[in-house]
């Protein structure tokens, strides 16, 4: 059995930045588990740029922000699978995963670091009506084919919801040449984070359709169009009804920690929000086993996550002290 003082699941900037804290706050022997072909986690997709400037004081897309974070992994020696997925995770901090490469494996550390992450949550979260048709995603899944694989979803694209990822992709599929007909929010106004992002839509004359819901989707084989309705305080308006053609729809679902394998290990989840609870210790219910960034806090930016995740790897760095003394 494979033997790590400290092993971190998932390679995204908070893994990464936990590692990195870890690492330069203990002479201990670190490893990162990642079940992608690359450290980086979702920001290898976003090309856009506004990350860095708080910490580094440059503005920098994803990759370029994340990239600081992998060079100083390789820097201090810090071990990394890559196309690894955890299998299973026992409370004496034994992990069993399995890849392409070593096939099922066990490691035994002294601390554990989850940082998992979150995802999106599936096209039945919003309980659209109407058939199962190709060319229905969500917009993180849009973003990885356009950005990362190169490939375009459609052409004629309806968005439902402005979350921070949304109206991204709606002047990123406008820039790429295709005709982005509508964004359309139920709510008021849009719901990004970063309000600022509103301005991509009327900088790429994207119609932005408020206080508007979804009621059918059309096609068979693939999606032909949707059809919506205007509201008024949740109410539908009689006679508001608008049909809009398309070959794609993308879904801005909300985000929702990835806490399977935390939930599989019998540590202690908020009903509520799906983050996993941490002590005074910054430790979960189980004894050396640790949790940070979106994981643990939720949906942050990416340089608030990179903070906290730092102080997770000290306080992983003081309990592998403690252990081995």
């Amino acid at each position: 059995m494979q033997q790590y003082d400290v092993v971190v699941i998932g390679g995204g900037p908070a893994g990464l930045a936990a590692a990195i804290s870890a690492k330069e706050n203990c002479e201990c022997e670190v490893l990162i588990l990642e079940r992608e072909n690359q450290l980086g986690g979702t920001l290898n997709q976003c090309i856009h740029n506004g990350f860095g400037k708080n910490i580094f004081s440059e503005d920098l897309t994803g990759p370029e922000f994340v990239q600081k974070f992998i060079d100083k992994v390789k820097k201090l020696g810090i071990s990394y699978k890559l196309n690894t997925t955890v299998l299973n995770l026992s409370d004496n901090k034994e992990v069993n995963a399995v890849s392409a490469e070593s096939g099922t494996f066990n490691i035994k550390a002294k601390a554990i670091i989850l940082a998992t992450g979150c995802r999106e949550r599936p096209r039945g979260f919003l309980n659209l009506p109407g058939s199962r048709c190709a060319g229905i995603y969500t917009v993180g899944s849009a973003q990885k084919f356009v950005n990362v694989e190169g490939y375009m979803p459609g052409k004629e694209i309806v968005i439902i919801g402005t979350g921070d990822i949304a109206l991204t992709m709606a002047s990123r599929l406008a820039l790429e040449g295709a005709n982005v007909k509508a964004v359309v929010e139920s709510k008021e106004f849009i719901s990004a984070t970063d309000k600022k992002l509103g301005a991509y839509l009327s900088n790429f004359n994207i119609p932005l359709k408020t206080n508007m819901k979804v009621t059918a989707i059309q096609g068979e084989s693939r999606i032909e169009g949707v059809a919506l309705v205007k509201l008024d305080k949740n109410e539908v308006i009689k006679g508001s009804e608008e049909y809009i053609s398309c070959d794609t729809l993308l879904l801005s679902v909300d985000l929702y920690p990835d806490n399977e394998l935390a939930k599989q290990s019998k540590i202690l989840i908020d009903s509520l929000t799906g983050q996993i609870q941490l002590n005074e210790k910054l430790q979960t219910n189980k004894a050396g086993i640790f949790a940070c960034g979106t994981v643990a806090s939720g949906y942050d930016f990416s340089e608030n996550v990179v903070r906290q995740s730092h102080s997770i790897g000290i306080s992983t760095s003081q309990y592998v002290r403690d252990y081995t003394s």
